[in-house]
């Protein structure tokens, strides 16, 4: 027979984190590419995300996802280089 504790081990769902995630920047960096469902473009989406900084990732990743776009990632990749020309 189980005890209380097994049983309740069994019944918990387990929780399914990443390891590889160890800072703010790779916790949006997945965020992000995996709401774009392009996983394996991870390292791209870490190099746009250190040149433009989180505060605007977020802000771009918030409004691709308000508009609806059919290629989120191309549209966040192109927003991002905005970013850059505005700041020159």
């Amino acid at each position: 027979m189980d005890d209380i504790s097994q049983i309740l081990k069994k019944a918990q769902p387990k929780k399914e984190t990443n390891k590889k995630i160890h800072s703010e920047l790779h916790y949006w960096t997945d965020i992000i590419s995996s709401a774009f469902g392009e996983k394996k473009k991870f390292g791209m989406y870490l190099g746009i995300i250190k040149r433009i900084g989180i505060t605007r990732a977020r802000q771009i990743f918030a409004e691709i996802q308000d508009s609806g776009c059919e290629s989120p990632g191309k549209l966040f990749v192109w927003k991002s280089k905005q970013t850059n020309f505005k700041a020159k």
